[in-house]
């Protein structure tokens, strides 16, 4: 049990005398001169007091946050023997210790299915508090839609500060909600409320790319639905946009090694920044005056921001270097904004007009980790390659599973092709069984028929691993009698050339990955024609460079609302609280040796 501080509601001693009660009062229950327990309650409603205090004593270790200490009085308690009103308070108590620990589907499975009958004939101010839990329990578990539909059902009875934050996490929800799936959902009937909430969505999704033309459509949306809830009040991040329009800077100072060593890299994101600006300027958009500025040639980055300044830039895109980035950092107050391409070490908050954007391998592995968690995966096993690369990601994997409160059930670690059987025998525990086998034949003196066995205590395998490495790792495992388990990677596992003889061997696995790499679009054509060289060997640069120049108009807005969320080829892009881009990544799975876009399924885990 966690060390309970003396500020917290209850002490250790209080929980361990109302444990001891409710073992007193189980006992006496179920020794009752041979009566049912349970037909008795069905009869004779009637609260047994020392469980009345026992839930109370759950509720307030909640208000406490004290997850472990509730649940300790909750597993002692017999759902039998409770009465309904206190079957229901512990239903409920179940749901909100779920919550707290970001458990949506644990909640969902106390608050929907056969505990609803319990809800019948509540209060109003609890028939309140049971929806927004379900909620946000459909948020933690990864279903926005599901979660926007019950937050604009409840809207018409909040009111105050419940109201207004339940009015911004609709459209928060919203922004979370696959453009197709809005449009499919648009041309449903509906309710007029969730209709002119998709309807806006939509606009916000597809319309992102040029902000002049997503303010006009967004005011067009208002006068059409004057009487909806979102155009009285028009989401935060949208109101903010006249504002942002009407700031637009009209020159970009970009500061990238295009000489030396790193000119490769520079030049690929210089030409991913000329692509987009190439594609506004066809589409009619305002452009700015972009000039580019050689960061190899001085170590004076501090020097060089400030040339780009003088000589007119209003806002600043790179360097890309770490430790220039760092150095610019260091600066106290920076007169125009920084979309710095690479990340600072440490950070303590957000840095006026800084802001970060990286493509690192880290943060899919931080992605897969949210996502698999959100569908019931609780125990995972780790997947390898034994270098600085392979231990750094799978490392930033680990560390995240295990703060959400996950389980790492074994590692395996690869170095040489001649090692991967019997690393992944070892994780899998065949050794084990294998060596069980060899004694007891030993000590028999006789041939047994055998077949081994692997551990039975794995969800999910992540593997972290590179296209020659997977095409050998995946059949090991299906052979050591792991076919059955979900396989989930980052894009590292993807050429990111379609190549189905090979990638057979790479059957069912599911990986995250750039829309660049899944989808054909005109703009990636584009850069394809005008810089192939850039795109055969450094494709993803390309993308940083293409998504550098869709966000940067939008930095001031997404720095103040974390709902604002920029479809890219990079990602669905959102800002943190440290001022750094977050992306979220695509699904794909392997098909029949193909590569094919296709989100999650809770159904396949």
């Amino acid at each position: 049990m966690p060390f309970i501080k003396n500020s917290t509601l209850l002490s250790v001693s209080t929980l361990l005398s109302v444990i001891i009660v409710a073992g007193c009062a189980t006992t006496q229950n179920t020794t009752n001169s041979g009566v049912n327990a349970q037909d008795t309650n069905i009869s004779v409603e009637q609260e047994d007091p020392l469980i009345s205090q026992q839930l109370a004593a759950v509720e307030a270790f909640l208000t406490q946050h004290q997850v472990d200490e509730a649940n300790i009085i909750l597993n002692s308690l017999s759902v039998q023997q409770l009465t309904t009103q206190q079957k229901t308070r512990y239903v409920l108590a179940k749901a909100e210790a779920a919550l707290i620990v970001g458990d949506g589907q644990e909640a969902l499975r106390w608050i929907n299915g056969e505990n609803v009958y319990l809800f019948d004939g509540l209060p109003l101010e609890q028939q309140i508090d049971i929806g927004l839990k379900r909620a946000e329990a459909y948020e933690y578990s990864g279903n926005p839609l599901a979660a926007a539909r019950e937050r604009i059902f409840m809207a018409p009875v909040l009111d105050g500060d419940q109201q207004a934050f339940n009015h911004e996490q609709i459209w928060f929800d919203l922004q979370l909600v696959p453009e197709e799936q809005l449009r499919a959902l648009a041309e449903q009937e509906s309710s007029p409320d969730l209709t002119g909430w998709i309807e806006l969505a939509l606009i916000s999704q597809s319309q992102n790319d040029d902000l002049y033309q997503l303010l006009t459509s967004v005011e067009r949306w208002q006068k059409q639905h004057r009487s909806h809830p979102a155009s009285e009040q028009l989401p935060g991040s949208l109101q903010m946009l006249r504002q942002i329009a009407a700031a637009q800077p009209t020159h970009i100072g970009v500061l990238l090694p295009l000489s030396g060593t790193l000119a490769n890299l520079g030049n690929a994101i210089r030409n991913g920044l000329i692509t987009s600006w190439y594609q506004a300027q066809a589409n009619n958009q305002e452009t700015p005056k972009l000039s580019f500025y050689d960061t190899a040639v001085t170590e004076d980055i501090q020097n060089l921001y400030k040339q780009a300044i003088t000589n007119g830039a209003e806002t600043i895109i790179g360097p890309l270097v770490k430790t220039k980035v760092q150095r610019l950092a260091q600066i106290e107050s920076l007169p125009v904004p920084v979309l710095a391409l690479n990340y600072v070490d440490a950070q303590t908050g957000k840095q006026n007009n800084f802001y970060q954007f990286g493509i690192g391998p880290e943060d899919e592995a931080v992605q897969v980790a949210n996502d698999i968690w959100q569908q019931g995966v609780r125990s995972v096993m780790v997947v390898a390659p034994d270098s600085a690369w392979g231990i750094r990601v799978s490392d930033a994997f680990i560390r995240h599973w295990q703060l959400k409160g996950g389980r790492i059930a074994s590692k395996a670690l690869f170095s040489r092709p001649d090692q991967y059987l019997g690393t992944i025998k070892t994780a899998l525990n065949i050794n084990d069984s294998e060596q069980r086998h060899n004694t007891l034949q030993r000590l028999l003196d006789d041939k047994l028929e055998f077949e081994f066995r692997r551990r039975q205590d794995i969800d999910t395998v992540f593997m972290l691993a590179f296209p020659a490495q997977a095409r050998q790792l995946k059949p090991i495992l299906n052979y050591q009698r792991a076919i059955d388990l979900p396989v989930v990677a980052t894009s590292s596992l993807y050429s990111g050339m379609s190549d189905p003889d090979r990638d057979k061997d790479l059957e069912g696995v599911r990986f995250v990955e750039m829309p660049w790499r899944l989808s054909p679009s005109a703009l990636r054509s584009q850069a394809t024609q005008s810089f192939p060289d850039s795109m055969n060997n450094y494709a993803s640069l390309v993308a940083l460079g293409v998504d550098a120049f869709k966000i940067y108009p939008r930095l001031a807005q997404m720095s103040v609302f974390n709902d604002v969320r920029i479809q890219g080829v990079t990602g669905a892009m959102t800002m943190n609280n440290l001022g750094q881009i977050e992306r979220e990544l695509d699904w794909a799975i392997v098909e029949n040796g193909l590569v094919r876009r296709r989100p999650l399924q809770s159904t396949e885990y």
